[in-house]
């Protein structure tokens, strides 16, 4: 079972229940393990990855001509370098309803386009109502440690709990999110999805550089129905100042292709 910490016993109920408190967390925990339910992959010590890239494809939920492209023939659906990591974002459409043969929509897909850049939701509101952002991933300096862990899944929820240690630039912010890993062919996407299905942030880092300043958030995250447990993972990320992400893991540390 996931060890609880300090920082995280006032987390209450937020955002349509996606977030559960630390004391519910503790027993579904235990009660999933009675059941006999399969954690997820082990974290590998050799995380993060040693990825050089990251995508993030953004498609607005009602452009099905974004979601469903060819790798590289529209916006929304830029192909990614095999070392490369990916994450999909669908965003609430600006007009009209949602398209039903896409993933639900995740308010937080626009903040994090603007987070990339202030004007930038702006290209969701046209047509094709996609975007995507190629970024390369700088060398993590040494100390620095990034890992993320996931409970067994129970009544709708993964306890997720990122670990962060060592100096991070002033500014930047953690992220945790469940990922919904769909392959080629899914759901009608053309291309492989790591769709982001629910996201926490921004979390505090370390305040300096010795273990005792290691932090080590945990929540406990609901999947919405529409996703399935199995394809989920446990994702953590680092943004710098300007929303660039430095750094990326999961609970299965590699983007699996």
């Amino acid at each position: 079972m996931l060890d609880m910490h300090p920082p995280i016993l006032e987390v209450c109920r937020r955002r349509a229940g996606r977030f559960l408190g630390v004391a519910a967390l503790a027993t579904f925990n235990l009660a999933a393990a009675a059941a006999g339910r399969l954690p997820s992959a082990a974290p590998d010590p050799n995380c993060p990855a040693p990825a050089r890239w990251l995508v993030e494809h953004f498609v607005a939920a009602d452009c099905e001509d974004c979601w469903r492209a060819p790798p590289g023939t529209a916006p929304g659906a830029e192909d990614v370098p095999d070392d490369g990591w990916s994450l999909d974002w669908v965003a609430p459409a600006s007009a009209g309803a949602d398209n039903p043969a896409l993933p639900e929509a995740l308010p937080e897909a626009r903040e994090r386009l603007g987070r990339l850049g202030p004007y930038l939701p702006a290209r969701l509101d046209a047509t094709p109502a996609g975007f995507d952002s190629l970024a390369p991933l700088p060398t993590v300096p040494a100390g620095r440690r990034l890992t993320v862990h996931s409970s067994l899944p129970y009544h709708g929820y993964f306890g997720v709990q990122m670990h962060a240690r060592g100096v991070w630039p002033a500014g930047a912010t953690g992220w945790m999110a469940l990922v919904e890993n769909l392959r080629a062919g899914t759901s009608g996407s053309a291309l492989p999805r790591h769709v982001v299905r629910v996201v926490v942030g921004p979390l505090a880092l370390p305040a300096g550089p010795r273990a005792a300043d290691a932090v080590a958030p945990l929540y406990a995250l609901r999947w919405p129905e529409s996703a399935r447990p199995d394809r989920l993972m446990a994702t953590a990320w680092i943004e710098d100042r300007a929303g660039r992400v430095t750094q990326i893991t999961s609970d299965r540390c590699k983007d699996p292709r």
